[in-house]
This record gives C-alpha cells, sequence and structure tokens, in this order.
C-alpha cells in the first residue's frame, strides 16, 4: 500500500509520548493526556495525564500538574503530583505537593514540601469541620432570636 494506506496509521494515540526535543523552546499553557519528555525548555502551565519527564538536558519553570513526575534535568517552580522522582542529576528549586517523594543519592531539592492538596481523607475533614462551625453558627443564631422575642404573658 502506499504511504497513506492502513496499515502506515498509528493504531493508538493513547500511547504517544509527546517530545519536546533538545533545542527546543516552548512557553504557554499545555495538556497532554498521556505521556510527556522535555529534552528542550518548557516554560509555563504544564498538564500530564500519566508521566512527564524532564530528562538530563532538560529544563522546565512553571506550574506542573501530573500523575508522575521523574526529573533529571532542572525544574523551578511548584508542581502536583501523586509520585514525584528527583534522580540522580535532578536540580528542584520550589515547591512539591505530593505524598510520595524520592531523591535518588546526588539529586538536589530546595524548596518545601506539602502534602497533596487532592488528599480525599483531609479534604473529607475539612468539610465535616466547616459543616459543623455552620450548624453551631445556626444553632447560635436560633438562641438569640428567642433570646430577643416579646414575652408574652398569659392573661387570667
Amino acid at each position: 500500500m502506499g504511504i497513506f494506506g492502513k496499515s502506515s496509521r498509528a493504531k493508538s494515540q493513547h500511547s504517544a509520548t509527546t517530545l519536546i526535543a533538545k533545542g527546543c523552546s516552548i512557553n504557554g499553557k499545555f495538556r497532554v493526556e498521556s505521556n510527556m519528555q522535555v529534552d528542550g525548555t518548557v516554560e509555563g502551565e504544564i498538564h500530564v495525564d500519566k508521566t512527564l519527564i524532564i530528562s538530563e538536558s532538560g529544563r522546565a519553570v512553571g506550574e506542573i500538574f501530573a500523575k508522575h513526575l521523574v526529573i533529571n534535568g532542572e525544574f523551578e517552580g511548584t508542581c502536583h503530583a501523586a509520585k514525584i522522582e528527583i534522580l540522580r542529576r535532578g536540580k528542584v528549586t520550589g515547591t512539591i505537593y505530593s505524598d510520595d517523594l524520592s531523591i535518588e543519592q546526588g539529586g538536589r531539592f530546595n524548596g518545601v514540601t506539602h502534602p497533596a492538596e487532592n488528599n480525599t481523607d483531609n479534604k473529607s475533614v475539612v468539610e465535616l469541620a466547616d459543616k459543623v462551625k455552620e450548624v453551631k453558627a445556626q444553632e447560635t443564631k436560633v438562641q438569640e432570636m428567642k433570646d430577643h422575642e416579646p414575652k408574652v404573658a398569659a392573661k387570667k
């Protein structure tokens, strides 16, 4: 068949990895439904549904949201990921939101870490505490209204 035949078509785009090649520099807001590898430079807000790899030659600056983040190059900014790995050549400066962080010997991290923001257990506790505060505030208002009601004496 020719170059446009059925056999030459990609079977699945879901398994594709988006590659930002060495020497390439892009900036903006990105959304990738599968994996992404950065060998060049990326600046901006990056959303990756699966794994984002910043290779040894790669550099990313900005805010990253990914399921799994592997850093062997440089990252500066804020990242939110279920799992973050800083490899031996990785350098991270900024803020990390994750419950699973590992740093290989030789890897560097300068910044602060926080638990993942999407932790459903913590969210439920906060929501419950807010509900309790709401109920108590409503009870206080009802009590204040009762205290200020005019007293009517019963006539004999």
